[in-house]
């Protein structure tokens, strides 16, 4: 299944305001929420223009409609401005109508229904509810990865062909780095660490505004930890051992193009204790101020954990060895 870039990239800002008027309450609050996610939009739009332009017009400025698109994005930008300014105008009205309270009574239904465990069927609810958060969170830190590869190929002078995500989560941005390149080993050095770095400014930034928070509930508690794992403890792991396992991976190219595991085993090894020590401080807070007498939910937690990870790599195996499964690419 193709999403061209140009219909798909407002949704998300799009989804991010609705729900940030929804959930948070203050005015400026939501006001610097949205400017911060107009000016993500607008850097991710000016980097696929440059992408465009670099892959399907090859330096011809007579052909590239250069016009098209600056009109497309700054219709897309009065849209979102004019929706954000209206919301935070009326956004006491806006949070009185009863489809707003219907969608945040449901929410914070499900919230609720996560930590709770008094009966059998509460716990399988609670798995399942957790497997929905690890994959939509899993689904995001996957396509920040991988474009931040397909951005890092923009920064070094190339373009990407594609960014493909497969239901099992593991995806790759093709990119055209040529062979004859005097620069070739610094620009694969760059791409290869692309994601990584993306990743970390992302979960860095994430983690940043859900801590600062003064009050914060199980839920705020539980979402830093996810972060975490599937952020950080992920990336480091995935950095820091499969060029012994000759597993494709970001850090088996670098091998590839020269470098030696044992170095980069010790480069981010460091990083991996790092984000341990991070993950089981979070998880000290969350038990010692949240949990209660639920302190049985850690369990539950990591039973969800392990489940997710085994039905991810069942549907890996089945994707490589019986049939193909479905896979999004955004061009």
């Amino acid at each position: 299944m193709n999403f061209y870039w140009a219909i798909v990239a407002p949704i998300l800002p799009a989804l991010t305001i609705f729900l940030s008027a929804v959930l948070i309450k203050e005015k400026k609050r939501v006001g610097l929420l949205f400017l911060g996610v107009l000016c993500v939009f607008n850097i991710y739009i000016s980097l696929n223009i440059i992408n465009i332009f670099r892959r399907d017009y090859n330096g011809d400025f007579s052909i590239f409609p250069l016009n098209s698109c600056l009109t497309y994005v700054i219709f897309v930008n009065v849209v979102l401005l004019s929706i954000s300014f209206l919301l935070i105008r009326r956004l006491d009205l806006f949070k009185e109508d009863q489809s707003i309270i219907d969608v945040q009574s449901f929410l914070s239904k499900i919230k609720e229904d996560i930590f709770k465990l008094d009966k059998t069927t509460d716990k399988f609810i609670s798995i399942f509810l957790l497997f929905c958060l690890f994959y939509i969170v899993g689904f995001l830190n996957l396509y920040i990865h991988e474009f931040g590869h397909a951005m890092a190929d923009i920064l070094v002078g190339t373009y990407y062909g594609e960014i493909r995500i497969n239901i099992f989560l593991q995806g790759w941005a093709s990119g055209n780095l040529m062979g004859d390149d005097p620069f070739l080993l610094l620009k694969a050095t760059i791409i290869s660490l692309g994601g990584l770095i993306l990743e970390c400014v992302f979960a860095s930034i994430s983690l940043t505004i859900i801590l600062r928070k003064k009050e914060k509930n199980s839920f705020t508690w539980l979402l830093s930890i996810v972060i975490s794992m599937l952020f950080l403890n992920r990336v480091a792991l995935y950095f820091t051992f499969p060029q012994f396992l000759n597993i494709r991976s970001d850090v088996l190219s670098l091998v590839n193009i020269g470098y030696n595991p044992w170095t980069l085993f010790f480069i981010f090894f460091p990083f991996l204790i790092l984000t341990f020590a991070l993950t089981l401080k979070l998880l000290f807070r969350f038990y010692k101020t949240s949990l209660k007498s639920k302190k049985k939910f850690l369990s539950i937690y990591f039973l969800s954990l392990t489940t997710y990870i085994i039905i991810l790599n069942v549907l890996r195996v089945i994707d490589e060895f019986i049939t193909p499964l479905a896979s999004l690419s955004f061009y």
